[in-house]
Order: C-alpha cells, then structure tokens, then sequence
C-alpha cells in the first residue's frame, strides 16, 4: 500500500528532522551526561559542533525500536486491507455470476450494496492511514523531546553556541571530524531510552 510505504518512509528522516537545532536560550535542568574533551571551530567568539544525523539514525535505539514499531502496524493493515478487498472482489464476482436470474431491481440494488461497501473499504483505509501518521507524529515528539534536553544540556555543558546536523543533504559540505559529537548524542539518548525502558518494564 503505497500511501503507508510513504509514511513509514519518512521515518528515517526523523533524526534529520530533530538535528535542525537551533541556539536555544533556555537551558534544561542538568543531569548526568557523557563528556569528553572535544575541539570546537571557533568563528570570532561562537564554539560549534555537529552530529551525523545517518549516524544517529543507524544507533539510536529507541528510533529503530519505534520504525519497527510502525511497520508492523503498517504490515497488519495493509493485511487487514487486502483481506477486505478479496472478500469485496469476491461479493462482485457473485454478483457477475447470478447476474442472469437476476432481475434489473435485483442488480440494481445489488449493485448499490456493492459501491456501499466499496465506499466503507476506502474510508477505513484512509481512517488506518491517518491513524497510523498520528501515531508517528506522537511518536516524533517524544523523540524530539529527549533530543531537546541532551542537545541543550551538551550545550550548556560543552558551551557550543551552534550544534549543527550533517548528512549528504545538509548544506554542511565538508566538516572536521574532531567537532563530531554523534557518539556522545547516541550514547546519552541510548542511556536515557535503556533508563525509561527499565522504568516501564
């Protein structure tokens, strides 16, 4: 199903969008968070660092547990789907069948059952569809959140002015290696996932 392959498709892009991090004035409460000593590119006084976001995507484990997550939801739909489109194509063939003994009240009538329940299928395919890209976007937010409270901690901490997302599509061309923090990043959200995933079970 081609409208929930897009949907999930633009899962991947979650860690893209949680990386376009602005400088963010207001500071988070602080807790305990891996450091180390990090160059940082000075321009004039600012301090930055950036994060690989296709790094970020590949280790953080909360949003590969989450993408496996909606694709079996997005799987058991589709199925859901298909068994109701047999059984609506089979309802037809019937039909086509005892068209002959039919009258042309019966098929007339037949036929308005028909594009009934054809109309039901479509809403409920588009009701799964949006139920399931709701979920994404609450999903979205909650991963947004714990990446909002590392990145302004790492921040205030590290004291970066700037903490920029790189990937093939970022307008970063070229960066030094020695200001990449994504080990720190996926090391503080895995250790903040593995705490709350302890916490739940």
């Amino acid at each position: 199903m081609k409208n929930l392959s897009t949907i999930l498709s633009s899962l991947a892009l979650i860690g893209v969008i949680y990386l376009l991090v602005q400088n963010n004035n207001s500071s988070s409460a602080s807790g305990e968070s891996q450091t180390k000593e990090m160059p940082t590119k000075s321009a004039g006084e600012l301090r930055l660092a950036y994060v690989n976001t296709d790094s970020l995507v590949a280790n953080y484990n909360y949003h590969q547990d989450l993408k496996v997550k909606l694709e079996g939801r997005a799987k058991n739909i589709e199925a859901d789907l298909q068994s109701k489109s047999r059984a609506f194509q089979e309802n037809v063939s019937i039909l086509e069948q005892q068209a002959a003994n039919l009258s042309p009240q019966q098929i007339q009538q037949a036929q308005a059952e028909l594009q009934q329940k054809q109309q039901e299928l479509m809403m409920y395919r588009d009701e799964q569809s949006q139920a399931l890209a709701m979920e994404e976007q609450e999903l979205t937010l909650l991963l947004k959140a714990d990446m909002d409270l590392l990145l302004d901690s790492l921040k205030v901490e590290m004291g970066y002015d700037f903490i920029f997302s790189f990937d093939p599509t970022s307008s970063v061309l070229a960066a030094n290696p020695e200001w990449d923090i994504t080990d720190i990043v996926v090391e503080g959200l895995n250790k903040t996932y593995a705490t709350k995933k302890g916490e739940k079970e």
